[in-house]
Parts: C-alpha cells; sequence; structure tokens
C-alpha cells in the first residue's frame, strides 16, 4: 500500500543533492523555490562535497546544511552524519536529479524519512525502490527537470522561478585587469570517467592565441589547485596572450568570471558559475549533451552590433555522428567511450574553423 502523502508544509524536509558544482548551481531556482514555500527553517540539505556545502550554507535557502564527502571523510563521519540524520525525523527527502547511484539511494532508504521522493531513471532501479514516489525523467535542461521535481513535491506549478544563480558573493581578487579580458578554465570534472570531456590543452592554447590577436583582450586562466599542471600545459603555447590572477576561493574566481568578457572552456562547474554570474561563454561539447547541461538560456538569442546572437556559444563538431554520447538515457550507466571508435578524440571539433566562429561570436559581444 503507497504511503500517505503528507504536506511538506507541515514537516521538515532533507534535499539529497547531487555531487557536481554544476549539479548545484543548475538546481538554485528550484531550491529557491522549495525554501520559499516550505521556509529556509523547514529544509535541510545534505551535500556529499564540502565545495557545494559551502555553496549552500552562503546560499540562505537552508536551516541546516549535513555535509559529508565519501571520498574524504571516510565511512566512521558517515555513520556520525546518519545518526545525526536519523535523529531529526524528517518527514520528506527530496532527491535532486541526477542522483541515480546505488549508494546513493541506500543513504536516502537509511536516513528514516517518512516519505521519499526523487525521480525514476532508466537504468538504475535502486531509487524507486527506494523511494516511496518517483517521477518520470523528461527531455529538458537539469534545471527544469529539478523544478518538474519541486513543483510536484508541492503540488503546486513554480512560477517565475528564473534562471539559476549564485548562491555566494563573487569577490574580485587582486590583479583583476581593469580593462577587456576574457576568462578560460580548460578543465572539468574528472570523475566517473567525466575527464572525456575535456580538450586537448593545446586547443585551448591555439584559440587563447586567436582571439587575443584578433580583439587584443588577454586571457586569465581559471580553475581549481589541482588543475594547477592543466594551465600550465595551457600557457606553455600561449604565454603572451595571458595575464595571471591568483585567486584564493571559488568567490574569487567567480568574481573574474563575472568580470570577463566571455568565458571560455568545457562543460563544467565553472561554466555553470560564469553564466549564472552573468557573464556569456563559449563551451565546447562533445560527448556531453548540451541539451541537459549546456549554460542556460544557451537556446536564446541576444541582440549586438552585429545582429541577434546566441547568448551562449555550443563548440560541437557538425554532424549527427558526433552528437551527445551520455544523455538523458544514458543517465546512470553513462558508458565509457570506445578508443577503437576515436574515443574522446572523436568529437574534437575543427580548431580554426572553430576559431572563426568563435571569433565572430565575440564580434557580436
Amino acid at each position: 500500500m503507497p504511503k500517505v502523502f503528507h504536506d511538506p508544509r507541515e514537516g521538515k524536509t532533507l534535499v539529497l543533492c547531487p555531487i557536481g558544482i554544476g549539479n548545484f548551481i543548475m538546481a538554485t531556482p528550484a531550491l529557491k523555490a522549495l525554501s520559499e514555500a516550505l521556509g529556509p527553517g523547514r529544509v535541510s540539505l545534505l551535500a556529499l562535497k564540502s565545495g557545494i556545502a559551502a555553496m549552500g550554507e552562503s546560499s540562505g535557502l537552508f536551516g541546516e546544511v549535513l555535509a559529508w564527502d565519501p571520498d574524504k571523510d571516510g565511512l566512521r563521519r558517515g555513520l556520525s552524519l546518519l545518526h545525526s540524520v536519523r535523529a531529526q525525523k524528517f518527514t520528506h527527502s527530496l532527491a535532486l536529479f541526477p542522483s541515480s547511484h546505488w549508494k546513493f539511494s541506500l543513504f536516502d532508504g537509511l536516513t528514516g524519512a517518512a516519505f521519499r521522493m526523487g525521480f525514476r531513471y532508466p537504468h538504475q532501479r535502486a531509487p524507486e525502490w527506494i523511494q516511496d514516489y518517483s517521477i518520470p525523467l523528461r527531455p529538458v535542461h537539469d534545471t527544469l527537470q529539478n523544478l518538474q521535481l519541486v513543483s510536484t513535491f508541492l503540488r503546486d506549478p513554480v512560477e517565475k522561478a528564473g534562471a539559476p544563480f549564485l548562491p555566494f558573493a563573487a569577490l574580485a581578487p587582486e590583479g583583476l585587469p581593469a580593462t577587456p579580458f576574457f576568462a578560460c578554465h580548460p578543465g572539468s570534472s574528472a570523475e566517473r570517467g567525466m575527464g572525456d570531456k575535456r580538450l586537448p590543452p593545446e586547443v585551448f592554447s591555439s584559440w587563447i592565441r586567436s582571439l587575443h590577436q584578433a580583439t587584443g583582450w588577454p586571457c586569465v586562466l581559471v580553475g581549481g589547485p589541482e588543475e594547477h599542471a592543466l594551465r600550465a600545459a595551457v600557457a606553455l603555447d600561449c604565454k603572451d596572450a595571458l595575464v595571471k590572477v591568483d585567486t584564493r576561493s571559488i568567490e574569487e574566481t567567480a568574481g573574474v568570471l563575472r568580470g570577463a568578457k566571455f568565458f571560455l572552456g568545457n562543460d563544467s562547474g565553472l561554466m555553470h558559475i560564469a553564466a549564472a554570474a552573468g557573464t556569456r561563454c563559449a563551451s565546447y561539447f562533445g560527448p556531453t549533451d548540451e541539451r541537459r547541461t549546456g549554460p542556460y538560456g544557451y537556446w536564446e538569442t541576444v541582440d549586438g552590433p552585429k545582429g541577434p546572437s546566441p547568448r551562449h556559444l555550443i563548440l560541437r563538431r557538425p554532424g549527427k555522428a558526433f552528437g551527445p554520447a551520455w544523455t538523458l538515457d544514458t543517465v546512470g550507466l553513462n558508458p565509457p567511450l570506445d578508443p577503437h571508435e576515436g574515443g574522446a578524440a572523436r568529437w574534437y571539433p575543427d580548431v580554426p574553423a572553430t576559431a572563426a566562429e568563435l571569433q565572430n561570436w565575440v564580434e557580436s559581444l
């Protein structure tokens, strides 16, 4: 017999967040709608990465943020957190998209929430077994996917949700150029094989040189400390086009992205931060699917000096054969790329042709 659904406005809801920073940014409209409907004191966030926990704390959307990084904190910390969660006797839990892994579902099942809601996934049955109500996935952007979940949960359509936004203050770091510049992030998350969505460093070097020659604008390379070697590899062939700006936090990185004329990079969390900061993005999409995780509003056009142009430029090798491999249909599966079919290199675009496409788009800013 299905459980009776009680109004979450009279209880306490635990939101389970996927591990990607970009996932959290894309979910901000849904989280804001949830917090406004229930009140922050009735909503808690479970974050599985310290960076997401920090964003949750600064957002003001939650009464409490619970954090456990399974890759760093160990099982003992996880069991302690689980004990704390169970003691709070949550009436509801809400598993955001995409959280299809069985370990995520197991934790959800052990929280003790009286009513659990999430999505139905094509290749993972664990969420359906654990959840009391599972809604089907729709072929929409991840932001709209989570808005659908919150609307169903609240039993009330979410209107005027708006675009993803920064859940923290963007701070301008020391040394930020006072004249026009653009930002480039040559990295991305490499977890679960996601490193295959990166272009090689030499491609970014080539594009940075071309754009600097065409505009005179220098480039600021951004990324986390774990990507230092990657940024150094990019800098080898375009040093004269770069200006060095040291950032000490995600807030300062966001300050660089907010001040940039545009963002250049892969499908990554920093791309979503740039878009949320109001900066237009030129983003490479190879095996990942821009229909799901493109910079929000990439389908829109903006009037400029040369007429309408895409708000955000999606850089993809043309042709049906080079469409995304990791789509809504493969969520929970995301098969590794076959090296015999070219692996990630199969999606790499024509560098000179893309440089011209980039320049035409930049001239329209």
